[in-house]
């Protein structure tokens, strides 16, 4: 723990920093639903800031305004809406989430996530735009690893991969899955080194590499440089960025399954203690770099928000849609059950990837 402790006085501002900006992420979800609810008419009891216990509140329209004493993230109470309740407060009156027809309640049940999604959109604009750093679109080689495929083709560090069987390369993660695809196969690399075209390169890419290494045996990187651009452009690269974040999400589970024995651990997962120390070492690089931060970790709220697990939205949101297609709504007491069976799980996991985080951090 020796690490962490050193870690937190290197960085004195790198908690208050984090714990402010999830506040504003979660705050921004909670406004979706916040919004959307009194929209259609339901009623809303608070809108909170932080967990209990409660340090003050204001009153205003019949809504509790609260700030509470553990200031991390937020939370919206509607009327009728608890889920893990048996008997819903509110149930049966005119503005309880339950009275409402599904297609309401579903669209607040989404609203956090699209209002997510709308946060890292505009964050994300606004780095681009006030100039960070951005993909030049070109790959470099950072690393060939000793009796590889890549060093016995003649590979070399700073080498810029240019295309792979005549497919431009532009970005590491299409050269990597290019070549997973193509193990045992005869690949041809075009490559620029020190500027200049050399001699098509042709290698074979290994399907069981030894640990540590990728079918090539070369570790890759994404060559950047500071950019700004102007508002338009800095727009559709931010829904570039958002779009790449979601594809590398839905890309996990097949990673995870598509692994040979053998082929090392699961991909790396953080937890909050790593998004912390990934808070703490991007918020020194200025404002431009730590909003790119915000809006990545906003799209990763989002679609793991929006995921129908029991206790998240897309949990709810499916039970909803159950009850619309159906006309009828499952057991409260079973629903209940399912949710407070689910935030278990997801609190279960939260456990393990933070000891995980720990031990990386401690270099455990």
């Amino acid at each position: 723990m020796g690490g962490l402790v050193q870690f937190f006085q290197q960085n004195p501002w790198a908690l208050p920093i984090f714990l402010a900006m999830f506040t504003v992420i979660i705050a921004v979800h909670e406004l979706g639903h916040y919004i959307t609810a009194r929209l259609f008419g339901m009623k809303v009891l608070e809108f909170a800031f932080g967990f209990p216990p409660r340090a003050f509140a204001i009153r205003h329209a019949g809504i509790d305004y609260s700030v509470n004493w553990i200031p991390f993230g937020g939370f919206v109470r509607i009327l009728g809406q608890d889920d893990f309740s048996i008997r819903q407060e509110g149930e049966g009156q005119p503005g309880s989430f339950t009275s409402k027809p599904w297609w309401m309640q579903a669209i607040v049940l989404a609203a956090g996530v699209v209002m997510n999604l709308i946060l890292a959109v505009v964050v994300l604009t606004a780095a681009f735009a006030t100039g960070t750093t951005a993909p030049t679109g070109d790959v470099r080689v950072d690393r060939v690893a000793p009796n590889s495929p890549a060093q016995a083709a003649g590979i070399q560090v700073g080498d810029i991969v240019k295309s792979i069987d005549g497919q431009p390369v532009t970005n590491s993660r299409d050269l990597v899955n290019y070549v997973r695809r193509h193990a045992d196969a005869e690949v041809t690399l075009e490559i620029e080194r020190n500027g200049r075209p050399i001699p098509a390169v042709k290698a074979v890419p290994r399907k069981d590499p030894p640990e540590g290494e990728g079918p090539l045996g070369i570790v890759l990187a994404e060559v950047v440089a500071p950019v700004a651009v102007d508002l338009p452009h800095a727009f559709l690269q931010a829904i570039g960025l958002a779009g790449d974040v979601v594809g590398q999400i839905a890309e996990l589970p097949g990673q995870l399954f598509a692994r040979a024995p053998g082929a090392g651990g699961p991909p790396a997962v953080g937890g909050p203690i790593e998004i912390f120390r990934v808070t703490a070492q991007v918020s020194q690089f200025g404002l431009p770099t730590f909003l790119k931060l915000v809006g990545v970790i906003s799209v990763n709220l989002a679609v793991l928000n929006i995921i129908p697990f029991p206790g998240l939205d897309g949990g709810r949101l499916l039970f909803v849609v159950i009850g619309g297609i159906f006309r009828r709504r499952l057991s409260p007491q079973l629903e209940a059950a399912i949710h407070a069976v689910g935030l278990a799980l997801l609190f279960l996991l939260l456990i393990v990837v933070s000891a995980a985080d720990i031990r990386r951090a401690t270099g455990g």
